[in-house]
C-alpha cells in the first residue's frame, strides 16, 4: 500500500500560476488572478493537484487570512522584487518539474525561456489581456509569448491581435472567455436592491494616465448635452488614480461639476450600491481586452453604452444587451444616454437582457468549466495519471477495510 500512495504522490497535477498581482491592488487583470486561483482550487477537488503561486508585486504574507486554500497549494509573495522572484522560480522549477506553467501577464513571458531549460517538460502558457498584447512586443517577452506551448485571450479581438501584431501562431492561440466573480455576485446578491431614481449615469474604472481611453472625458463632454435634454441627470465615476484631478478640473471647465460625483475607490459593498443606485451604466472605452465592468452592469440589470472599439462589442450586444456608439463620439453618446434616460422601458429591456446573458454564459461556474476544459486539452494525460493515481489509493484503502474486517458467523 506504501508503493500505492507514493505512486499517488508522484502522479499529482503540478501547476505554476505566475502573476504580477493578485491581491495588493484594484483592477481588472488583479480580479482575473483571483478568480484564476479559485478555479485552481476548485479543480483540486477532484483532481490531486500542487499549486504554486507566484506574485511579483504582493508580499510574502499577502495572502489574505480569510482565503482558505486546500492542502498542496504555496504562495510566493515577492514585494515588487523581480529577481527574487526569478530566482525563487528557477530554484522551483528544478525541484517540482511541473506540468503547466500560467503567466497570467505577458510582461513575465520573458522568463519562459528559464522554463523552458529548468523544466524541459512543462507546458508553457501565456495570458494576455488587452492592450499590453495589442502592441509589437521585443526582446524576451516577445519571445515568450510567440513560443509558448499555447496563449490565451479573453476575446476573439485580443486573439486576433496577437495573431496580427506578435506573430502568435493561430493554432497556439485559444479564447476563454472573463467571468464574473463568485464573492461579486453574492455581494451584489446580498446587498439588496435599491431602486433607480431614472436619472443616472455610472462609470467605473481606474483614473489613471494610462487608460485615458477609457472615455471618461467622451462622457464628461457629452454630458452638457445630456443635460439639455435630461435636467436631473447625474454622473458617478467610481475609481481613483493619477488622471482624477485632471477629469475633476475637465468638469469645472465644462461648467458641470455640480452633476458630476467622483467617488474615488470602493469598498465591494459600496459598488454593489454605485450599481444598484444607478440606471444606466456608460463606458465608451476605446481599449477594452474584454470588459469585466460591463458584466457587472449587465448582472446589475443595467443597459450598457459602450464603443464599437476592441471587445466590446463581444461582451456588449447592440440594441440588445446595451447600446453601441462610435468611439469618441459624443454625440452619439448624448443621443444613446438621453433615449435611454427618457425611456425607462427600454432600458428595463435592456437591462433584463444583460442579467439572462451574465447568468446563461459569465457566472463564475462558466469560467471554471472553461478554464478546466483548457487545461484537459493542455495536459490530458498528466490529469488522467493524477485520477487514475487516486482512485487506485482510494480502492486500495477499501480492499484494506474489507480485508481486516472480522469474518461473519455462520
Amino acid at each position: 500500500m506504501r508503493n500505492g500512495f507514493q505512486r499517488a504522490a508522484l502522479a499529482r497535477l503540478k501547476i505554476f500560476l505566475v502573476g504580477t498581482e493578485f491581491f495588493r491592488e484594484p483592477g481588472g487583470i488583479q480580479y482575473i488572478n483571483r478568480m484564476l486561483l479559485r478555479m485552481l482550487a476548485e479543480f483540486a477537488r477532484n483532481t490531486p493537484a500542487e499549486v504554486e503561486v507566484f506574485s511579483l508585486n504582493d508580499a510574502a504574507d499577502g495572502l489574505p487570512a480569510e482565503l482558505k486554500l486546500p492542502a498542496g497549494f504555496q504562495w510566493h509573495g515577492f514585494d515588487r522584487a523581480r529577481v527574487k522572484l526569478v530566482w525563487k522560480l528557477e530554484r522551483r522549477l528544478w525541484q517540482a518539474q511541473p506540468h503547466l506553467v500560467l503567466f497570467t501577464h505577458v510582461n513575465l513571458a520573458g522568463v519562459a525561456g528559464l522554463v523552458r531549460l529548468a523544466a524541459p517538460r512543462a507546458r508553457i502558457a501565456v495570458l494576455g489581456h488587452g492592450v499590453e498584447v495589442w502592441k509589437k512586443l521585443r526582446g524576451q517577452i516577445g519571445q515568450g509569448l510567440r513560443n509558448a506551448d499555447a496563449v490565451v485571450a479573453p476575446s476573439e479581438f485580443t486573439r486576433s491581435k496577437m495573431i496580427e501584431v506578435n506573430r502568435v501562431k493561430p493554432e497556439r492561440a485559444t479564447v476563454i472567455a472573463h467571468g464574473l466573480s463568485a464573492e461579486w455576485a453574492s455581494n451584489y446578491l446580498t446587498s439588496g436592491r435599491t431602486a433607480g431614481t431614472g436619472n443616472t449615469l455610472l462609470s467605473v474604472t481606474r483614473l489613471i494616465r494610462a487608460d485615458v481611453q477609457k472615455g471618461v472625458d467622451v462622457v464628461l463632454h457629452a454630458l452638457p448635452g445630456i443635460l439639455r435634454r435630461c435636467p436631473e441627470t447625474r454622473y458617478v465615476i467610481v475609481g481613483d488614480g493619477n488622471n482624477r484631478a485632471t477629469q475633476q478640473q475637465l468638469a469645472v471647465t465644462l461648467g458641470i461639476a455640480g452633476r458630476v460625483d467622483f467617488r474615488g475607490e470602493l469598498t465591494s459593498e459600496a459598488l454593489c450600491r454605485a450599481y444598484q443606485e444607478a440606471d444606466v451604466f456608460v463606458l465608451p472605452s476605446q481599449t477594452e481586452g474584454f470588459g469585466i465592468v460591463f458584466l457587472e452592469a449587465m448582472f446589475s440589470r443595467l443597459p450598457v453604452v459602450a464603443a464599437r472599439s476592441g471587445a466590446a462589442p463581444e461582451v456588449v450586444e447592440d440594441d440588445v444587451t446595451g447600446i453601441l456608439v462610435a468611439p469618441g463620439d459624443e454625440k452619439q453618446v448624448v443621443s444613446a444616454v438621453s433615449g435611454l434616460l427618457l425611456v425607462a422601458e427600454e432600458r428595463k429591456k435592456l437591462g433584463a437582457a444583460g442579467r439572462k446573458l451574465v447568468e446563461g454564459k459569465y457566472l463564475f461556474e462558466h469560467f471554471a468549466a472553461r478554464w478546466q476544459r483548457w487545461m484537459a486539452q493542455i495536459v490530458p494525460e498528466a490529469i488522467y495519471l493524477a485520477r487514475h493515481a487516486a482512485a487506485f489509493v482510494g480502492e486500495t484503502e477499501t480492499e484494506s477495510q474489507e480485508v481486516g474486517k472480522p469474518a461473519c458467523a455462520g
